[in-house]
């Protein structure tokens, strides 16, 4: 499944920063360690746009596949890592927030995707599968 860049995603990371910055702004804190946290806020908005957005960074996730137990995805820069879906993966109608503990660590990584990121059927497939995978998990433990 091809991922490709969210305009809904842009527009709620736009929104949640721009709330961010105002709460920040309304605070009566110093203006030097206001404008700190403003600029920490801006830079925030800017890396989440390049990299899951605009999919501009090399880590940036293209192509996600699963396999036999686990799920590979390729990067930007052509790099392939495996991994397993962790218990921690939410499937919603509206997003899907995609936990896969790669090999050889320790914590997972997360991306949240939207159904414009992806093709139309591919949304739903990738929902599916994610939703096959808990069910299965879920009959393994006692």
């Amino acid at each position: 499944m091809a991922i490709k860049p969210s305009p809904r995603l842009a527009l709620l990371l736009l929104l949640f920063h721009a709330i961010a910055a105002t709460a920040v702004y309304a605070t009566a804190m110093p203006p030097a360690a206001r404008l700190a946290i403003l600029v920490l806020v801006l830079l925030s908005l800017i890396y989440y746009l390049a990299r899951d957005v605009l999919l501009l960074f090399p880590g940036s996730w293209r192509e996600i596949a699963f396999d036999q137990g686990g799920v590979s995805l390729v990067t930007r820069d052509g790099s392939v890592f495996s991994g397993q879906v962790s218990g921690n993966t939410t499937v919603s109608p509206y997003f899907a927030v995609l936990r896969i503990r790669p090999e050889g660590h320790r914590l997972p990584v997360s991306r949240t995707i939207f159904p414009d990121a992806l093709d139309a059927g591919a949304f739903r497939e990738l929902s599916v599968r994610l939703k096959f995978i808990e069910t299965a998990r879920a009959q393994k433990l006692p």
